[in-house]
């Protein structure tokens, strides 16, 4: 079949299914469920796959499931993963819909339950047009993106094996990018997502004779400085770096000088390198201010997800799907990482992988995710369909 025709017979396929998929979507959000307690999507993924005849696998790392569909009788044939994350937030929603959330104090804030549709749906048009491709094809579900992450966990319990995976495939719907838009970008594409949290330990004391303690306070406030000069001044300026303190706690009243601080942040980068010499430098900062003041801490560094990077090959075959399926206007080239974390990255850490965004922002307009208001247009779905199966046979007929 020509490449025109095989494209215009995707996007048919992809507008075909697309009520069934708003239908699911709709589903999913009023029965949201937390990170590794997604039963209820689980099931019903599971569930869908099985009415496409794929071989189904549930329960991987608590909640995951995989569907794989064997299109080829070539042992040499390649295999395509292709992922969607599961899990809402713990956010009460405060959207006026018709499918609003009915669980108190839940709600999918972050357009997970828009990626397990979309994903649905590209089975359902890859399923359709299984004489147009040689190639095997493995649906991942994956749980606790917004917690610990589920892909790691997925990925030890064999997910990239039987048959073994050559390549993969995310997406994310994205809400500081243009409705109906696909936005892609070799390399480094988001951050590692690290925290720490430090406890300052001084001695207290009355306010009025601070010279009798070891005050946290203003130790905090310096190492908080402090922090901030080793993005300035210790990382080379062209590279990305981001830490954020978010919390600093300490003392409980206006009059005595508190025991101890406590201070949580947020670290970001997109390269290794700079990922181990952003926890060596902040502890070396932490370890000298205290010393000086004569203070101790403890000190917890917990590395995150891995950035997400994106290989070449895999970003041109979306990049040029995307075009076929949606038209060039509405497929871009980013030109900068974004500092989010994602933990699709340990895909990427095993095969040739490529994450992107599919838009979901109204003109003029920037939808946070994470907030009570999150919502996206159901347009998006079908469109999150139709680049996924295009990629998907480009892939494998490549």
């Amino acid at each position: 079949m020509k490449e025109a025709n095989l494209s215009q017979k995707i996007k048919e396929k992809a507008a075909a299914v697309e009520d069934q998929i708003i239908k699911i979507r709709h589903q999913i959000h009023q029965n949201p469920e937390l990170s590794f307690a997604e039963k209820e999507t689980a099931a019903l993924a599971a569930a869908e796959m099985k009415k496409l005849g794929f071989e189904v696998r549930e329960n991987i790392f608590g909640t995951g499931v995989t569907a794989t569909f064997k299109n080829s009788s070539d042992s040499e044939a390649k295999t395509l993963l292709i992922r969607a994350d599961m899990d809402a937030l713990p956010v009460e929603e405060k959207n006026e819909l018709k499918f609003k959330s009915a669980k108190e104090g839940i709600m999918h804030a972050c357009g997970h339950d828009g990626h397990t549709a979309i994903l649905i749906g590209t089975a359902v048009v890859l399923k359709e047009m299984a004489a147009d491709f040689n190639g095997n094809l493995k649906f991942l579900f994956q749980p606790g993106e917004e917690t610990s992450g589920g892909a790691e966990g997925m990925i030890k319990e064999g997910v990239l094996k039987n048959p073994d995976v050559d390549a993969a495939m995310g997406l994310h719907l994205w809400g500081s990018s243009p409705e109906g838009v696909v936005e892609y970008k070799s390399g480094p594409f988001m951050a590692s997502p690290d925290r720490f949290d430090l406890k300052i330990i001084g001695r207290g004391g009355h306010a009025a004779r601070p010279q009798n303690t070891i005050d946290p306070i203003p130790i905090g406030a310096e190492i908080i400085s402090a922090l901030q000069t080793i993005v300035s001044r210790r990382i080379d300026p062209l590279e990305s770096a981001v830490i954020s303190v978010c919390n600093f706690e300490a003392g409980s009243t206006h009059n005595v000088i508190p025991d101890q601080a406590v201070i949580k942040a947020t670290v970001r980068s997109l390269k290794s390198d700079i990922r181990q010499q952003l926890a060596a430098n902040i502890e070396k900062a932490i370890k000298n201010i205290c010393d000086i003041y004569g203070a101790d801490y403890e000190f917890n560094y917990i590395f995150g997800y891995p950035p997400v990077v994106n290989d070449s090959e895999m970003t041109k075959i979306v990049a040029e799907a995307a075009a076929k399926v949606l038209g060039k206007s509405r497929v871009r080239e980013k030109e900068k990482a974004e500092m989010g974390g994602e933990d699709f990255s340990y895909f990427g850490r095993e095969v040739p992988a490529v994450f992107y965004y599919l838009g979901i922002a109204p003109e003029g307009k920037i939808i946070n995710h994470h907030q009570s208001d999150f919502k996206f247009n159901d347009s998006v779905l079908k469109d999150g369909a139709a680049v996924m199966a295009q990629a998907a046979v480009d892939f494998l007929n490549s």
